[in-house]
């Protein structure tokens, strides 16, 4: 079979896995209280069978690119990436507890709903299309507490900096503790990214590597996902452009810090 119809087979019955779980959970699944000019045009489905279309395309696109310079098996890349890939996902969703008041069990299976499809459909893209690398996997020369420390406050202190001057949305002043604890939690998660990819990042000077988690693994797939936003919700494209553009300076300063960490590396 060619490659390009087995990479959208794949895609396509990992975007139907996550229509049919989001149908599954009923009413536990929150609901916008209002919706974008496009849903009220095209309809709620229809939008968000593009979103899932356009999202697992593109996020299986950018782990096929980086599984070329991972090391180990193409099984083993598609474990790795998929799952801490499937973590941020699921911690991301939580973010709407403090932002909109949306109950605990209802952000949880909405996040279920779209990190197992993508953990899977990445896990499968490994098993079937990503190449074996001749080397070994190699162990991180870093600290895995340092590299998540160091990810939960950056991000966590930039968010909640941004959320305090008003920048962005939020729900700091009707909801604090959720509004709180969340970008230190989603911070980490990142970081769990981060160490599943250290090995594809390790020929690259240090400004390289931030640059190339920062932009092309974290911020390439966190605007794919955050593309849902503006498609569903009314009015929300400016503040999701600046969320997500703030997200990838924090996430590229992060990955910058913990570089400086690393032995060996150029500058």
């Amino acid at each position: 079979m060619p490659r390009a119809l087995t990479f959208l087979l794949i895609v396509a019955a990992c975007g139907a896995l996550d229509i049919a779980l989001h149908m599954a959970g009923g009413d536990l699944m929150p609901m916008p209280s209002a919706f974008s000019p496009l849903v009220e045009r095209l309809g709620f489905g229809v939008v968000v069978t593009v979103w899932i279309a356009l999202a697992f395309t593109g996020m299986g696109l950018a782990f096929l690119f980086w599984a070329r310079r991972m090391a180990g098996s193409g099984r083993a890349k598609g474990l790795r990436y998929g799952l801490g890939l499937g973590l941020m996902i699921l911690i991301a969703m939580f973010e709407g507890v403090g932002l909109l008041g949306t109950p605990l069990i209802g952000e949880l299976a909405m996040g279920l709903a779209d990190a197992v499809p993508i953990a899977l459909m990445i896990a499968i893209l490994g098993w079937t299309l990503a190449p074996d690398s001749p080397h070994a996997e190699e162990r991180s020369s870093l600290s895995v507490l340092s590299v998540l420390v160091a990810f939960a406050l950056v991000f966590g202190l930039g968010r909640t900096g941004v959320q305090f001057l008003g920048l962005i949305e939020s729900g700091l002043a009707e909801r604090p503790l959720p509004s709180l604890i969340w970008p230190f939690t989603m911070g980490a998660a990142i970081g769990v990214l981060f160490l599943a990819m250290t090995d594809a990042l390790r020929d690259l000077s240090r400004g390289s590597v931030a640059l190339a988690f920062g932009l092309g693994i974290f911020g390439a797939n966190w605007a794919l996902f955050m593309t849902f936003v503006p498609m569903v919700f009314p009015g929300a494209l400016a503040d999701t452009a600046l969320r997500v553009g703030l997200d990838i300076l924090f996430v590229t300063c992060a990955a910058m810090i913990v570089e400086i960490k690393r032995p060996n590396a150029s500058v």
